[in-house]
């Protein structure tokens, strides 16, 4: 007897050496080092000598910011309404360093994806094919959602409150999420937005929503009568001369010059999310096609001397919504194309983008007639050196009269009315705490299903958990508060066993599987 318990043991301690040794070696391989060697480059002839300094420096300081922050690759691009003033592609699209980056590489542009769905509705309505201001069950008879709010809100929900990010809709779905990789269609994820909840009256506020996104691609995908992405490349795309861009996951496969995001200690991130999430994040595309998406908006609708979008649709997307809290701010837009002001009070517009260990940035000032652009395949709280460097880069720009201004663009009126900090329930009105709730205390975690990564990174996962995506539910001063992402947050009960926070977002124990902000949970403690 004591000899076989030796021998089990024996066995225990040997597996935990074998563990930390792939351990060891799992971590390792997360540290690759990079090398941000300048792999290709475009200068436009005849440019100054003090925009050639510019160019000089940040070239340097682009590397500099790879190394210091372990990007592997970048892609940036520099331009005005006549073209490309700079374009460059720095290190490598893997960790492998076999294919170096150019200009023409494609990475993921995620929520950049929504400036070209909110441009592609433009198309639409110059088209015919869609109304901003109809309620879209026009177009979706069957859609529904539930409201704590109003009934039938559906039925007052239009294109622009999706647009402008003020339909009330949540951030994310039960089916095609984030949180676990499926294998469902477009259509299955568009269906599961009946079963959310909208998170505030439509139109009454603004809240950030990626389903919002995809709701509005579906809706021109079925009145086109093709695929988003067919019907991205018909209005954008060929148009523009967009080669490398697109939202076909098959295509973004097998493309052979394709950056691969960045995650440590995982081998290559799921492309799935293309499938499902087409509006807000589907889109991979180069700095050279994003530079010309940002000549287009810069030359107000025309590609090489043709208006292809009259200007009053540029004007639209950059103008919020009469409708919305008439608070004066200074930051983002109402719609996808947000907008920013410099300390010098000049407009800068556009997007960022990030996930899959990827990051992307791309502004543009219409005033002065430029903009830029870097994609690094680099997680964003990595790639926070590539937006400090795409703003230092526009703003030297500026600041040195290396691009002249417009004073034309004085007399067009894009002010920004809109508050996003409006307040939501009244918490000290919620629901105390009830004896029954006893059964929800406890530790929850996302439930992460169709990820592939590093057999070693499912031993690690396995033994560390992961914390920061662990929702906590437990009681405080005499009510039911949650806790995730480091904000703690009051619970009131509407249904029982359905509970919302103070901003709407919802924490469900009425199926089989609880579900918080529209994820799946699995109890851990």
């Amino acid at each position: 007897m004591k000899n076989e318990s030796c021998n089990i043991w024996t066995k225990r301690i040997a597996q935990l050496i074998v563990v930390f040794a792939i351990l060891l070696v799992f971590l390792g391989s997360g540290c690759s080092s990079v090398n941000p060697k300048l792999q290709d480059e475009y200068i436009r002839t005849n440019i100054n000598q003090e925009m050639q300094v510019v160019f000089d420096e940040y070239r340097q300081s682009a590397q500099k910011f790879m190394a210091d922050e372990k990007v592997q690759g970048a892609s940036i691009a520099l331009v005005d309404r006549d073209g490309i003033l700079w374009s460059a592609g720095f290190g490598h699209t893997n960790r492998d360093h076999k294919k170096p980056v150019t200009t023409e590489t494609i990475f993921a542009a995620m929520s950049i994806t929504k400036v070209f769905t909110a441009t592609a509705v433009m198309f639409a309505i110059q088209d015919g094919l869609v109304e901003l201001d109809t309620p879209i069950t026009k177009y979706l008879p069957d859609f529904t959602v539930n409201s704590r709010f109003e009934e039938n809100p559906q039925e007052k929900i239009t294109l622009r409150h999706l647009l402008t990010h003020t339909s009330g809709l949540t951030f994310d779905t039960t089916v095609g999420n984030g949180g676990e990789m499926e294998n469902v269609s477009f259509e299955d994820h568009i269906k599961s937005i009946s079963n959310t909840w909208l998170r505030h009256e439509v139109g009454e506020k603004l809240l950030y929503s990626n389903i919002g996104m995809d709701l509005v691609a579906y809706i021109l995908q079925v009145h086109s009568g093709k695929p988003y992405s067919e019907y991205l490349s018909e209005t954008i795309f060929r148009p523009l001369n967009m080669t490398n861009s697109t939202t076909d996951l098959i295509y973004i496969r097998n493309h052979s010059n394709r950056a691969i995001g960045q995650v440590p200690h995982i081998k290559e991130t799921p492309l799935d999310v293309v499938n499902f999430y087409l509006g807000c994040g589907s889109l991979f595309t180069s700095a050279k096609d994003l530079a010309k998406f940002i000549q287009f908006h810069l030359n107000r609708g025309r590609v090489d001397q043709r208006q292809i979008l009259d200007e009053r649709f540029i004007d639209i997307m950059y103008t919020p919504s009469p409708f919305l809290y008439p608070k004066k701010e200074s930051g983002i837009n109402s719609w996808p194309i947000l907008r920013n002001k410099s300390k010098d009070e000049h407009r800068q517009f556009g997007h960022d983008g990030g996930g899959l260990g990827f990051g992307a940035y791309m502004y543009w000032y219409p005033e002065y007639g430029f903009g830029a652009v870097i994609m690094v395949n680099a997680s964003l709280s990595k790639g926070n050196g590539a937006q400090a460097w795409i703003n230092s880069i526009m703003n030297r720009m500026i600041s040195e009269q290396l691009v002249e201004r417009n004073e034309l663009f004085d007399n067009i009126n894009w002010e920004t009315e809109w508050n996003v900090n409006a307040i939501g329930l009244d918490p000290n009105t919620f629901t105390p705490y009830q004896p029954e709730w006893k059964k929800y205390i406890g530790t929850y975690r996302i439930r992460w299903n169709g990820y592939k990564p590093y057999t070693y990174a499912k031993i690690l996962l396995a033994l560390i958990g992961y914390p920061e995506y662990e929702a906590r539910v437990y009681e405080k001063d005499g009510y039911l508060e949650i806790l995730y992402l480091g904000r703690h947050d009051r619970l009131d009960e509407y249904q029982p066993g359905l509970f919302f926070t103070k901003e709407g977002e919802c924490l469900d124990f009425r199926g089989d599987i609880p579900t918080w902000q529209n994820y799946r949970l699995k109890k851990i403690k």
